[in-house]
Parts: structure tokens; C-alpha cells; sequence
């Protein structure tokens, strides 16, 4: 294992990370701008070299990574990451400009501040302002061209649209119907939920979800605030729907029923870093390529930080 691990070339490496990101050989392809056979002979390749198989298929359907798989993934995405802060220190003097970038509203800014405060350092001619809103309006200024650069949250439908370079997939992970630990729902009376405001693409899905079921509902809560829809779900208002790292982060509980009540279960959701134009913009091809390198690195950096919220929550626990 450890000479064959030397035979392996980079476009195999790139190859089995992008197939691992991107949850399939089809998507990987179109990451990759390269043919789909191109992409399964680079990791059958690999996998000679390795004497392991990387990858489950079953009947031609991709199922994810093998063990073998699962231990190459961090080494080879740390090679990857060398490889561009090389790239990335070479380019430095040819990268200048203005990048406007649009973050949704319950992203950890530390982290983000923290990568554009290295971002600025490696090309201090690079000027990056940042926006934030709710994600669907992001878009719309995309699309408006008001900013260069968008990450946001979307949920990942039975039939995904095209992947291109211009849509970067960041982090992936079931989207859940939770509560309090204490809330409790009385027969008949109609299912309160905690929500963002109108806009929002989780609230919109909510609700969607529970008309098709018929299942009787009402506002309790609406909100802008992240925190303050965390802690009206804690205290008992309503049932909410939000990521799986973000309920397993302390003071709600995810739901499958309310009261007898079976819970239709919900969409995926991807966040999601896109962009209308990329080519001719080399400024913001870099910054798009730190923002997924880091991405790699902190798979938590896209889950609120805002100690005053853990704090609160934890209160509401032991009260």
C-alpha cells in the first residue's frame, strides 16, 4: 500500500474527491467538465493502483464510499489544499479587484471574516465587501447582478438540476422537524411553528409539507433573527425545521410525530456557493477556490456560533 500509494496520479485524486463531494460519478463529471467514463476510469485506475475498492456500487449505483475510501478522503484533500496555497501564492500578484459577496443570514461570520482576513493578506489589492440576507434574495441579486458571488442554502430536490463551475456544493445534510424537550401539542389543536419570515426557503417547505398531508397549522413565531427562532423553539412555541448539525447542537429535539400526528420528513438541504461568472474574473475564481479548500478543512463552519444563543439554550434545559 505504501508504494502504490506514490503511482497515484493528481487527476485521480481530484477525481475520487469530487466523486466523494459530490455524492456521484454524473455530478463529479460535471464539476470536473469531463465525461462521465473519464471520471470512472481515473478511480477503476486508482483502485488498481490501491488493490482496494474506494467506492460501493451496487448494480451500477453509486453508495457511497468504501472504509478504504473513507480513510484516503482527508489525506487526499489535504493534498489537494497544498496544492492550491501553491497555486494560490503564485497567482498573488495577478490577483486584484472587488469581489461582492452574499452570505445567508445564519452562516458563522467569524469564519468567514477569518478566510477573507487570509484572502486579503495573500492579494491585499483585492477588495471584498459582503452582504447579508436571506438566501433567496441573494439570488435575486445574483441573478440582478448586484453581487459576484452567493452562498446559500437550497434544498437538494429527487431530481438535481445541472452542476456546474459556477455552483459549488459546500455542505450537505438532512433538514429536521424539531422541538423543545418540554413542547407538547393538544388533540385537534392545529400544529404551531416556529419559522423565519416570509422568504425564507425552510419555511416555505414547512408549509408545503403540511398542506399536502393535511395537517392543520398556524404561526406562533416568525422571525429574522437565527437566535431568537432557536430560543422560541427550546422554550416549547412550536415545532421548527432546521439542519441536523444544528439541532444536534443542544436544546431541541428532532421529531418524526406530534401528538399522533405522523411528520412528513423533509428535503435535504445544500448550502450552496454560486456564482453567474467566473472566467474573465480571476479575483473572484480565487476566492471561491479558498472559501472550498477551507470548507474542506471545517465542516463545522457553517453552523451558527453565537455564544449567547448556546448560553440561553442551555438555561431554557435546566429550568
Amino acid at each position: 500500500m505504501k508504494q502504490s500509494l506514490r503511482l497515484l496520479t493528481l487527476d485521480q485524486i481530484r477525481a475520487f474527491v469530487s466523486v466523494c463531494e459530490h455524492g456521484s460519478f454524473t455530478n463529479a463529471a460535471k464539476d470536473q467538465s469531463r465525461t462521465q467514463t473519464a471520471v470512472t476510469r481515473q478511480i477503476r485506475a486508482a483502485e488498481d493502483i490501491l488493490g482496494e475498492k474506494l467506492f460501493h456500487r451496487c448494480r451500477g449505483h453509486f453508495e457511497g464510499p468504501t472504509e478504504a475510501g473513507e480513510k484516503l478522503l482527508p489525506f487526499a484533500i489535504k493534498i489537494l489544499a497544498v496544492l492550491e496555497d501553491a497555486w494560490m501564492c503564485l497567482e498573488r500578484p495577478g490577483l486584484k479587484g472587488t469581489i461582492r459577496v452574499g452570505v445567508m443570514d445564519d452562516i458563522d461570520m467569524n469564519w468567514l471574516l477569518e478566510l477573507i482576513g487570509r484572502f486579503k493578506a495573500l492579494h491585499p489589492e483585492c477588495d471584498v465587501t459582503v452582504i447579508s440576507d436571506f438566501s433567496t434574495r441573494l439570488e435575486k441579486r445574483l441573478d440582478q447582478r448586484e453581487l459576484d458571488v452567493a452562498i446559500v442554502k437550497t434544498l437538494i430536490r429527487t431530481q438535481q438540476g445541472e452542476v456546474s463551475n459556477a455552483h459549488k456544493t459546500l455542505r450537505r445534510e438532512p433538514l429536521l422537524w424539531a422541538a423543545g424537550a418540554g413542547f407538547g401539542l393538544r388533540q385537534r389543536e392545529p400544529l404551531p411553528l416556529v419559522l423565519f419570515h416570509e422568504g425564507c426557503v425552510y419555511r416555505h417547505h414547512v408549509i408545503q409539507r403540511l398542506e399536502s398531508a393535511g395537517v392543520p397549522f398556524r404561526i406562533a413565531y416568525e422571525g429574522q433573527s437565527y437566535s431568537h427562532l432557536r430560543a422560541a423553539a427550546a422554550a416549547g412555541l412550536g415545532v421548527t425545521a432546521l439542519a441536523e448539525s444544528q439541532v444536534a447542537m443542544g436544546g431541541l429535539q428532532s421529531l418524526v410525530e406530534v401528538a399522533g400526528t405522523r411528520l412528513d420528513p423533509l428535503s435535504d438541504v445544500e448550502i450552496a456557493m454560486k456564482a453567474l461568472h467566473t472566467r474573465k474574473n480571476l479575483a473572484l475564481s480565487g476566492f471561491m477556490r479558498e472559501v472550498m479548500r477551507s470548507s474542506k478543512q471545517d465542516r463545522q463552519a457553517f453552523c451558527t456560533s453565537d455564544n449567547q444563543v448556546m448560553t440561553r439554550l442551555q438555561e431554557l434545559e435546566l429550568a
